[in-house]
């Protein structure tokens, strides 16, 4: 009995969730592009409050550590293993940080959703093409020095099935070699376990979330080992259970 309880429950909340998530993306979306051309800062507001209510709405609640090693007066490019679509409103919601999105083109595509995100100043690549590929890069640049925004990266390019890192693509850290800011490895945790990959369904519960010690590059290291040092410095968080 408890146990048919419990599933007619969950039918309801992930009801109520799909109702509000087209709600949202449709309104919040709209916002965004009326008034981005008006206020670019007032457009940021709408996007995190689409991205906080999102997870006060499915329940999922966020457990930072490390958030004190981060200032508001300076810029980062933000490295993260990337396990569900809920990676996105944790980061938003929970870094205090005007944060632009490197997302794959596809996501651009999809109505309200995706020119809200354009609208937001987030940046489309093609991975399939690589001259478009690196020509993403330099917008992404143009936009870390012009707007005054930290950069988010998931160099897995996908998102994990299983919560494990997968490999990550040298080519992301082209823009950490040559943004001339500080780099900040993100591990996130228990998100695959909530949303995981091919469901649109979200169970509640909690997210962690860990904030590196910021690394400054520069051009001193190749892309294959600063590839290899970050992975490592997330991969050794999250098996020690601190993401």
């Amino acid at each position: 009995m408890a146990g048919k309880k419990r599933g007619v429950t969950e039918v309801l909340h992930n009801a109520v969730v799909m109702l509000w998530v087209v709600f949202s993306v449709v309104i919040c979306g709209t916002l965004c592009i009326i008034v981005c051309p008006f206020s670019a800062r007032a457009s940021r507001v709408v996007g995190l409050w689409w991205m906080r209510s999102f997870l006060w709405i499915t329940g999922v609640k966020v457990v930072v550590r490390g958030i004190e090693k981060l200032r508001n007066d300076k810029q980062y490019i933000f490295v993260a293993n990337h396990q569900s679509h809920l990676d996105i409103p944790v980061l938003v919601g929970a870094l205090h940080q005007q944060l632009s999105f490197i997302a794959k083109k596809e996501l651009f595509a999809i109505p309200f959703f995706g020119w809200g995100m354009y609208a937001l100043g987030h940046i489309w690549i093609d991975r399939s093409n690589a001259r478009k590929a690196h020509a993403s890069i330099h917008r992404a640049l143009q936009r870390l020095r012009k707007d005054k925004i930290s950069l988010v990266l998931f160099p897995e390019g996908t998102r994990s099935i299983d919560g494990k890192i997968g490999q990550f693509k040298q080519g992301s850290f082209l823009l950490v070699q040559q943004a001339g800011v500080e780099m900040v490895p993100l591990a996130i945790q228990n998100s695959s376990q909530l949303l995981p990959k091919h469901t649109m369904f979200v169970r509640s519960g909690t997210v962690s979330l860990t904030v590196c010690e910021p690394i400054n590059f520069g051009e001193s290291m190749n892309k294959a080992d600063i590839s290899e040092m970050v992975r490592g410095i997330i991969e050794e968080v999250i098996s020690r259970g601190e993401a």
